[in-house]
């Protein structure tokens, strides 16, 4: 009975401190713009997509993805902010001479706090 109070009592105070911790660094806000946000030429072409995580508190280590329209994943991937904010990048090489397409990219920061920016679209339109 003792044992199990303390199991009970010690699996609390863990998952209290992982609470207290998310809430002191807290992301606040995911931007994310892309470059260009029309695309008129050869293809294929290249996207830029730049975020900006934001946090309350820092140093703060952080977990984020991309997620593009069409389904795929890039890596996750962890950094540290130091700051009020950090940027991130990503691109996207798509496209094929004629295609006319409209595509979409996601920040979706995974931890500390799961949040996504919204999603970005960029209109393609390849030259023949």
């Amino acid at each position: 009975m003792i044992r199990t109070r303390t199991a009970v009592l010690a699996a609390f105070l863990a998952a209290a401190s992982l609470a207290a911790f998310a809430q002191i660094h807290t992301v606040t806000r995911v931007a994310l713009v892309a470059k260009p946000r029309v695309y008129n030429g050869s293809c294929p072409a290249t996207l830029d997509f730049i975020g900006t995580i934001f946090v309350s508190r820092r140093p703060a280590r952080v977990e984020y993805e991309w997620e593009r329209s069409d389904g795929g994943r890039g890596r996750r991937e962890v950094i540290e902010i130091r700051s009020a904010g950090q940027g991130v990048r990503e691109s996207w090489t798509l496209g094929r001479p004629g295609e006319h397409i409209t595509v979409g990219m996601r920040l979706h920061v995974l931890a500390p706090t799961g949040i996504s920016s919204p999603e970005v679209r960029v209109r393609v339109n390849c030259r023949r």
